[in-house]
């Protein structure tokens, strides 16, 4: 048995799987780093209400940006020709840009009838800034920057171009950060850390487009308009499937924010969000650069099998020598580190580690699924899931905080076990056909 992980290990550490990631991940983990070792800094400037704002603006964004694409850049991996991928995410830009121009036109309507105002007024208990008027001009461009990022991602990631993906990451967290400190310094404080985060994702959509030009300066007019039917059709279990799957998945990850801000207010919101910032969001996003590098891999591979394998070995110890140092940290480094108010953050981190150990192994092998254009797994285990959420947050209420997420995370360890034997199934049924 020892033998055979020896030879496993071996065999992972070099293998051209194992470079690509290697590019990725110390790009991705380089600007991870970074706000990480500014947290000092941003929590003397920022308070933990600042910090609940920036959490459910980046909700908003994620979840719209998600959907107004339909998801078909995820299919974007699956053509044999360049030419037919570029398409898929020229549909891609064309769905996202209608959609945004309809939101903003929508944000505009509720807010000449004062709907806008009476959501502000409830979330800041009527001490509304006044720069956060600002925000409905700023969620549609966040929602046009974040899916126009997705979109280049999923290009990039085809042409394992992973150098552009890696060096995006650490522009926008080069940026993000330390701009949002220099901005509290202006007027605009109570949205610096907004606007840190847009600067930072249009530089890094800069970086990725070039190699997109490239190749849809070949494309006609009519090859466009001809192929594009064909490729909807195809590749429609994307828009069926994938897309109220993301929803779904988005909604149960950011469903204990909108709890906690019903429920214990936007302060508790902050300290929960900066806790997810310092491990889960850095963990998230590893994980999906492993993710994104074996979808790509999971196309060309023979042994589709043993990379399955070999990339839940690999997450599962990546996921033990990250999360384990949270158990042994008193909770009294955290109060130095980031001041009184701070205090319960490093218990929460504690209490949401088996979640995030879970999601890190397990959401990395998802794509077998979308592979296998058998989608609908993905929706019937997510609306399964969400539907169980809502039904564990109606019995809590009246639990703690702490307690509250003590269930969460283990409840969510269980459904990403579940999940990831689905995909194992999945991939291996295909494969036998």
């Amino acid at each position: 048995m020892i033998r055979l992980m020896k030879n496993i290990l071996h065999e992972i550490m070099h293998s051209q799987y194992v470079k690509n990631l290697f590019i990725l991940t110390s790009g991705v983990g380089l600007s991870q780093l970074i706000p990480l070792l500014l947290l000092p800094l941003l929590t003397r400037f920022f308070s933990p209400v600042e910090f609940g704002v920036l959490a459910l603006f980046l909700a908003i964004v994620q979840l719209l940006s998600t959907t107004t694409t339909f998801r078909l850049e995820m299919a974007v991996l699956l053509p044999k020709k360049d030419s037919d991928a570029a398409i898929l995410c020229l549909i891609s830009f064309f769905t996202l840009f209608t959609s945004v121009l309809l939101i903003s036109f929508l944000f505009l309507i509720l807010s000449s009838c004062g709907v806008l105002d009476s959501i502000k007024n409830i979330l800041f208990n009527n001490n509304v800034h006044e720069l956060y008027t600002l925000l409905i001009y700023l969620i549609p461009l966040g929602i046009l920057l974040m899916g126009c990022y997705n979109i280049l991602y999923s290009w990039n990631n085809r042409l394992e171009l992973y150098k552009n993906m890696s060096y995006s990451h650490l522009v926008h967290s080069f940026l993000s950060t330390p701009l949002a400190i220099v901005l509290s310094f202006s007027s605009l404080q109570f949205i610096a850390l907004i606007l840190g985060q847009i600067i930072g994702r249009f530089l890094a959509c800069f970086l990725l487009i070039k190699s997109f030009f490239n190749i849809i300066s070949e494309i006609s007019k009519s090859d466009f308009l001809n192929k594009s039917k064909v490729l909807l059709s195809k590749y429609r279990k994307f828009i069926f499937f994938e897309t109220p799957h993301s929803i779904l998945n988005f909604v149960s990850q950011k469903y204990i924010i909108a709890f906690f801000t019903a429920f214990f207010g936007l302060f508790t919101v902050g300290i929960f969000d900066l806790s997810d910032k310092i491990l889960g969001k850095p963990l998230g996003i590893i994980s999906n650069s492993f993710k994104t590098v074996f979808y790509k891999r999971l196309t060309t591979a023979k042994d589709k099998i043993s990379i399955f394998k070999k990339s839940i070995l690999l997450m599962t110890v990546i996921s033990f020598v990250l999360t384990t140092p949270f158990y042994l940290i008193p909770d009294t480094f955290f109060i130095v580190l980031l001041g009184q108010e701070w205090s319960d953050t490093g218990r929460y981190i504690q209490l949401i580690c088996p979640l995030l150990f879970s999601r890190f192994v397990f959401n990395v092998v998802t794509p077998a699924i979308s592979y296998t254009l058998q989608n609908h797994f993905l929706l019937i285990w997510q609306i399964f899931y969400m539907i169980c959420l809502v039904l564990l947050f109606s019995i809590v209420q009246e639990f703690n905080v702490e307690k509250v997420l003590f269930v969460y995370s283990i409840f969510g360890a269980l459904m990403y076990v579940v999940l990831g034997w689905i995909a194992f199934l999945v991939l291996k049924k295909h494969i036998q056909k």
